[in-house]
């Protein structure tokens, strides 16, 4: 580039630059004579508490963050999980026989057709159901 080039550079950057500073003068006018309009506080703040306004906060609104059970189960503990206790209790799971049951339970359930799980969840069905409730019924192998 040649030195008259550059010079007619800084020229025409500097005239746009000046007119665009007179411009936005006139458009948004002089800094210290502008005002501001502000509405003034119609209810003070104040420290006493008052009771929450029932349309926001809703003692009975669906909490996103609370898992939801659709049926009979209900989540006992409150720990937001259907344990296998509670999946028993509401009927989704059946309970694993072990020797905690009633003997004459364990003998009805060892003369019937019904399937059962073992303690390991595992589904037994005719002589290996009577086998596992013998050895509950006589568990040193009488």
């Amino acid at each position: 580039m040649k030195q008259s080039d550059i010079f007619t550079l800084i020229l025409i950057a500097g005239i746009g630059t000046l007119a665009a500073f007179f411009l936005c003068n006139a458009i948004m006018g002089d800094p210290n004579l502008a005002t501001a309009e502000f509405k003034a506080l119609t209810n003070e703040i104040s420290s006493e508490l008052v009771a929450p306004d029932p349309e926001i906060f809703n003692g009975s609104a669906i909490n996103p963050t609370v898992e939801v059970y659709v049926g009979d189960c209900e989540d006992i503990d409150q720990n937001g999980i259907l344990d296998m206790a509670e999946l028993i209790a509401c009927g989704r799971e059946e309970a694993p026989v072990d020797a905690t049951w009633p003997r004459e339970q364990l003998e009805a359930l060892r003369d019937s057709d019904a399937c059962i799980l073992n303690v390991d969840r595992v589904q037994l069905c005719d002589e290996e159901k009577r086998v596992y409730i013998d050895g509950l019924l006589n568990p040193s192998g009488e």
